[in-house]
């Protein structure tokens, strides 16, 4: 039986996922409550967003799921101090023992495979809205990429910065191939830059774009729309979407999230190039973010290409 209510083993800190639903409407609202630091989330915190998914999965009196951020901003994506501290390789290290090796994989895919938080929303049975404003980026920008909707306030900016010190991420490759087109997926992924709101709206991203102050209001009219709908009816075509959407490739996303996030580890860096994992073993997570950020600075994350 699944724990919903996970426990965080730091004591005195607020849960990261806020559960509540409105059983009337048939709505659950799952908010990121973690406003001081973006809404950014760390490995517990990653796995509370799983539990909360799967409840509002088997929740009985829930159509449809929204998914917002407390404070500004929906959120900036992984903590990435805990990215950098990984216990994987190290600098210079290309070999580990084998059984090093799969506890290694394993480990991945807690976070980004088979068992983590973005095959959880791919998977939910319930339909899903993404009420998105500010930055919407990293892992919480595949999270949202994976819902059936996104409703997009006009100040929200989608980007995932990984794909400068990373690369292409795997995990979110497919559903951006599926939404917005190859051609943009590989510009977004080798260039870096993001999404404004507008452009994410024309290149098929979000559904629709809405003032800061109607997002919540035009949230909730979409969600209460989708939710005058049978149950039974919205499960069947959910799964008929999936079923369709794994024909398409989607089943390979948990291969691929594990390998990218495996390899990101592992790779080796020449002199001139630099390796945010590995600068930031050295330096510090800030000293290392400094450096990409200074690395890009003629290009911003969000840059409408001209």
């Amino acid at each position: 039986m699944v724990d919903y209510n996970y426990k965080r083993v730091v004591p005195g800190r607020p849960p990261y996922c806020l559960y509540e639903v409105d059983k009337e409407k048939k709505i659950a609202r799952i908010t990121w409550n973690k406003p001081d630091k973006l809404n950014t989330a760390d490995a517990e915190e990653n796995m509370q967003i799983v539990r909360a998914i799967q409840r509002a999965g088997d929740d009985p009196d829930v159509k449809v799921v929204i998914f917002k951020g407390a404070g500004k901003h929906f959120s900036a994506g992984a903590d990435v101090s805990m990215i950098i501290q990984d216990d994987t390789l190290k600098p210079g290290e290309m070999e580990r023992p084998r059984s090093q090796g799969f506890r290694i994989v394993e480990l991945r895919q807690n976070a980004y495979g088979r068992r983590g938080y973005n095959q959880t929303m791919h998977n939910c049975p319930k339909i899903t809205i993404a009420q998105v404003q500010g930055y919407c980026y990293g892992g919480h920008f595949q999270l949202a990429s994976g819902c059936d909707f996104i409703v997009a306030a006009d100040n929200a900016m989608f980007t995932h910065p990984g794909y400068r010190y990373i690369g292409p991420m795997g995990e979110d490759m497919v559903m951006l191939i599926l939404k917005i087109g190859l051609t943009m997926t590989k510009e977004i992924m080798f260039t870096g830059r993001g999404l404004d709101a507008q452009e994410a709206l024309e290149c098929g991203l979000v559904n629709k774009v809405v003032p800061l102050d109607k997002l919540e209001e035009e949230t909730n009219k979409l969600a209460e729309l989708v939710a005058l709908q049978a149950a039974d009816s919205l499960y069947i075509g959910k799964q008929n979407f999936n079923i369709a959407l794994s024909i398409m490739g989607k089943q390979t996303m948990a291969t691929m999230g594990t390998n990218t996030h495996v390899l990101a580890h592992m790779m080796r860096s020449e002199p001139d190039e630099f390796n945010l994992i590995a600068a930031g073993r050295k330096g510090g997570t800030k000293a290392a973010l400094d450096a990409n950020k200074e690395r890009w600075k003629s290009s911003p994350l969000n840059v409408r290409k001209t």
